[in-house]
């Protein structure tokens, strides 16, 4: 079991948000036309960043922990669409993952460690059944 704690400070410039975790700071912001500065990803962006490093990160996990196992290469892209409400509010809702990937296993052997890399995925399993995703191999 991990715990992860995030200070995050709102700054006094648009809307950017400093963030602070371990010893790493990183920025958030939105568009300029969402009164932003564009300084930084906006959350979104980041919510979909952690789901494609969570699947790139635990493709490198099996990788070292499988012997027979080499990844000559692993890409994923993420695309999101949000939904904004009469209310004021929005959510993601629906995300789309685009996994490329070549190992040097076989064809099922590759397929199965896809789709271990999505099961394992700490990330995406967080999401399931909150956030509709389709997942693609290419």
């Amino acid at each position: 079991m991990g715990k992860y704690i995030v200070h995050s400070n709102l700054r006094p410039l648009g809307t950017q948000v400093m963030n602070r975790t371990g010893g790493h700071t990183f920025l958030a912001d939105e568009p300029a036309v969402a009164k932003g500065t564009d300084a930084a990803p906006n959350p979104v962006q980041y919510l979909l960043a952690a789901v494609g490093s969570c699947m790139s990160v635990t493709a490198r996990d099996l990788d070292n922990k499988e012997k027979n196992l080499t990844i000559k290469k692993f890409q994923v892209d993420v695309s999101g669409e949000t939904t904004s409400y009469q209310d004021g509010s929005s959510r993601v809702t629906h995300i789309d993952i685009k996994i490329a990937a070549e190992t040097n296993l076989s064809e099922s052997d590759h397929a199965f460690f896809l789709k271990e890399v999505v099961r394992k995925c700490t990330v995406h399993e967080s999401l399931v059944g909150s956030i509709p995703m389709d997942i693609s191999f290419i």
